[in-house]
């Protein structure tokens, strides 16, 4: 019952494989839930489809979502608003990662009237940042502001914690507009609160975030510094970073290192030629890290 009571501590951000794996574990103890206590069982099925669609495990979210709603609907008004709210929020989740953006807008819409005055600062400022997502860009630095300041305001520390994440997103949004100097400003202060709440992978995005803008900015010698730093911690762990070699590629070429930026751009290509946000959405800068890279197909 402490794991049911406590769903959110078992998720884990950068493996929502094994999430599941968890959450799929903890089905048998409850399922023999009854009464009230019966929630905790439509909170594991939500994160279940969260954790799916996060693997792009379309077709079987759907079927947690409909289980999970199956379950709300035998309680009727039984249930606490945030297990309804969190259902929206999962709904609009999956349709967003389907590609349908424009049918999660209803639910967000609900989920938000209902949030305001529930207490769930977090689901607030989640609800704002799938708003976001969501939004043409002139509209979207209104909703993370929104989530910005309800979590700047509130007193509850989880909502605390988000803080670095919500800057970064801001972040992020300001680097599309080109506003690079008050990016830059923005991942610093991200960088200073993950680097007090944050854990060590989210410490590094914003280290290399932070160098990325740099790069932009022209201050590519500061961004190579950075990126050459993060390369460094990397080795300790023997992990491999797509994102990593692909900055310390185009640092290299810009101050015309060109052979050792073909290395980067190989490793760059054969790492996020696997990734399907990427062969999805961003091919012709695959094909430039793979003609950089001189990359050779096995055959």
């Amino acid at each position: 019952m402490a794991d049911l009571r406590n769903l959110d501590s078992l998720w884990n951000p950068l493996d929502a494989a094994a999430s599941e794996s968890v959450f799929q574990k903890l089905l048998t103890v409850a399922h023999q839930l009854s009464g009230e206590e019966r929630c905790y069982l439509v909170e594991l099925w939500l994160q279940i489809a969260r954790a799916q669609t996060v693997q792009r495990k379309f077709a079987e979210s759907r079927l947690s979502l409909a289980t999970a709603e199956a379950l709300l609907g035998e309680a009727g008004a039984g249930y606490q608003v945030h297990i309804k709210i969190r259902w929206l929020l999962e709904k609009g989740r999956l349709l967003i990662s389907e590609k349908t953006p424009s049918q999660a807008r209803a639910l967000f819409e609900e989920a938000w009237t209902l949030a305001k005055n529930s207490g769930e600062d977090h689901l607030i400022v989640e609800i704002a940042q799938m708003m976001a997502t969501i939004e043409p860009q002139k509209s979207q630095a209104g909703w993370i502001v929104k989530a910005i300041q309800i979590a700047e305001a509130s007193v509850q520390q989880k909502v605390k914690r988000s803080l670095g994440g919500l800057y970064a997103s801001f972040g992020w949004h300001l680097y599309d507009l080109r506003q690079f100097e008050k990016s830059l400003e923005v991942f610093q202060k991200s960088l200073s609160h993950l680097t007090i709440y944050g854990n060590e992978r989210e410490i590094f995005v914003a280290k290399w975030a932070t160098g990325k803008v740099l790069r932009a900015m022209n201050k590519t010698e500061d961004a190579l510094v950075i990126q050459k730093a993060l390369l460094d911690e990397m080795g300790i762990t023997g992990a491999q970073d797509g994102r990593l070699y692909e900055e310390l590629a185009e640092c290299l070429q810009t101050l015309k290192r060109s052979t050792e930026a073909q290395l980067y751009f190989e490793l760059a290509y054969r790492e996020l030629s696997n990734d399907e946000w990427m062969t999805d959405n961003q091919p012709v800068k695959l094909k430039r890290m793979k003609d950089l890279g001189k990359v050779k197909e096995k055959r």
